[in-house]
């Protein structure tokens, strides 16, 4: 395919980095989307990575990078692969064109909103601490009808607490500075699955911060070929070892009966939980807690404690009949970390 880079004095406001694997089902309205974005400052780079497509995905992407070039203050490569290396290296090679230090995330599936690069490159400038910046989204289905509306939460001392159990930067919607990421060494090719959760943690391990803002800015494609829809169990286990590493430096070390799955999994409350994955994950919050009342200011422990209040509540409503007494201990629980509110 043909390629067209900036010339050696151009300086671009943003780089925008997508990696496509067999991609043509919705690449056409994806492209038309990065097509629409408003242009920022000094202009925009776009830099795609064609991981090994043996769909047509090559073709759209000859005829987007054509119509960039041919634009003022719009650029655009595309590095072609013969066969794929996986989504993590496919980003690594893309950074490596990447010409702008500010470098925003794009999915070949996802949908973003016109002033996407302008919100964020505006915000990232303003913060100079900021390494990573993610954004709001709405969950939309294959056929782009809306699913769910999403403000993430917010605060760079909670987003790095909270990573020892989720990641709350979506990928797609991240802008992060190059040189950080560099600095930690880029995505980590080992981690097919969870690259982005992997490489947030080691960019606050290296002590840098990370933060999200409300606006919704993407478009986010919920289906079954995705990677996070189609991972798998190897997929969750390659997951967990993101969580697990980040309780491990916050602990000093796990106890052999700590369980990073049933801790994490309590503290997200997303599934069901059989009464033994309960008890363990209790003791492996608990253990948290209690050095959290040590290190952390008070709105963490606070925020900590009002989700372990929700997950507690739902588990409780769900074991009411298979286990009464251990859901009237998570009750108990819930309303021990319950919020306290004043009213006047």
């Amino acid at each position: 395919m043909p390629t067209s880079t900036p010339g050696p004095d151009a300086v671009v406001s943003v780089s925008v980095l997508m990696a496509v694997h067999n991609g043509a089902r919705f690449l056409p309205t994806t492209l038309a989307s990065l097509a629409a974005l408003e242009t920022p400052g000094n202009g925009v780079q776009f830099v795609i990575v064609d991981d090994g497509s043996t769909d047509d995905s090559p073709s759209l992407l000859e005829d987007f990078v054509r119509e960039q070039n041919s634009l003022d203050g719009r650029c655009a490569v595309c590095v072609r692969r013969a066969t794929s290396e996986g989504l993590a290296s496919a980003l690594n090679l893309g950074i490596e064109h990447c010409s702008a230090e500010f470098i925003a995330r794009a999915d070949a599936d996802d949908l973003y909103v016109a002033d996407r690069l302008l919100i964020q490159l505006s915000a990232m400038q303003k913060r100079s601490e900021l390494a990573a910046l993610s954004c709001g989204w709405r969950r939309i289905d294959e056929n782009g009808q809306p699913l769910q509306t999403r403000i993430p939460e917010q605060g760079p001392d909670w987003l790095a607490f909270q990573m020892m159990f989720m990641n709350s930067l979506l990928h797609p919607g991240v802008m992060f500075r190059r040189s950080a990421v560099l600095s930690v060494g880029g995505y980590d090719p080992a981690y097919w699955t969870a690259q982005d959760s992997d490489l947030w943690a080691r960019l606050v391990s290296a002590g840098f911060l990370v933060d999200n803002i409300p606006d919704c800015l993407v478009d986010y494609r919920v289906h079954t070929k995705s990677v996070t829809g189609s991972r798998g169990d190897k997929g969750r286990i390659l997951s967990l070892t993101v969580p697990g590493r980040l309780q491990h430096a916050y602990l000093g070390g796990l106890p052999p009966e700590h369980d990073v799955k049933s801790t994490v999994d309590l503290y997200q409350g997303f599934c069901r939980m059989d009464p033994a994955e309960i008890k363990a994950g209790l003791k492996g919050l608990r253990r948290i807690e209690r050095l959290a009342m040590t290190r952390e200011t008070p709105d963490i422990l606070q925020r900590f404690r009002s989700r372990l209040s929700r997950s507690c509540s739902l588990h409780a409503r769900w074991l009411r009949r298979r286990a009464p007494l251990l859901a009237l201990r998570l009750y108990i629980l819930a309303m021990r970390w319950r919020p306290v509110s004043f009213s006047v």
